[in-house]
Formats: C-alpha cells, structure tokens, sequence
C-alpha cells in the first residue's frame, strides 16, 4: 500500500508553489476545453454544491480566480445561504392529490385503457381540473406501460 502513495507523496513534496500554479493553470484550460465541448449550461446537484462549498470556501477569495463551473457570485450565494440555512423552493405547481393519483393509477390497472379513455373516465365522475398530459405523467411515474 505504501508503495502505491510514495510516487504521489514525493511529487507533492517537490512540487514547488511555481509548480503548483502552472498545475492549477492546465485544469483550468481542460476544464474550459472540455466545458466548451458540452452544449447548453452545466446545472449542479446539491451534492455537488456541496462538493464545491466544502473545497472552495477554505480558499477564500482565491476562488473568484479558480472557479469556472459557476460564476463566483452564485458560488458566494451558496456560502450565504448555506449559513442561513435556506432551502430553495421546488420549482412549478404542487402535484396532484394522492387521492386522484391513486384512481388513475387503478383504473390503468384494471382496464388498461391508454391517456384520453382515462382522462374520459376521470370526467365523468366529474374530474375536470386535470389534462391528458397529467394523467400519461401520472402513469410513467407509476411505471406502468399502456
């Protein structure tokens, strides 16, 4: 085992801090090489956030230089609302009851009817205030293939 860390723990330990900041340099171009390749913008996880927060906040405002996956301002937001202890709100419409959920899902059970026999069903039990989409969303969720 110790033989597998000594190459590592010497080439850290001749690493000058000239070294160092041409190592932080080549990341930075790869990352941006290989950032450029991916089409649209990179959103993180929390875990990720997390990752990011744990590593970058010891750095202090040396990461206004390092960080490319954000801009340092979201960076700095996470740190302020992470000391507050803020949770971000879930995006879009709350979800439909479990109630009607559960009727959808029986009735694509028992009958195997596809999207718009259900939603026909859903209306004539008087079930107005929900759309076809709704309901196929509903019953891939569920797993259920019609």
């Amino acid at each position: 085992m110790i033989q597998l860390f000594h190459p590592l723990l010497t080439l850290i330990a001749t690493a000058s801090d000239s070294l160092l900041a041409k190592y932080v340099l080549y990341l930075k171009k790869e990352n941006r090489i290989l950032r450029d390749r991916l089409p649209g913008e990179i959103h993180t996880k929390p875990h990720e956030r997390a990752q990011l927060l744990k590593y970058g906040k010891p750095l202090g405002k040396a990461i206004n230089e390092l960080i490319t996956i954000v801009t340092p301002g979201t960076f700095h937001r996470w740190i302020r609302d992470e000391k507050k202890g803020r949770k971000k709100n879930p995006a879009g419409r709350p979800g439909k009851s479990a109630v009607l959920r559960e009727l959808i899902l029986k009735i694509a059970r028992e009958t195997g009817f596809g999207y718009t026999r259900i939603l026909g069903e859903l209306r004539k039990l008087g079930i107005s205030r929900i759309c076809r989409q709704t309901v196929k969303n509903i019953i891939k969720e569920a797993g259920i293939e019609l």
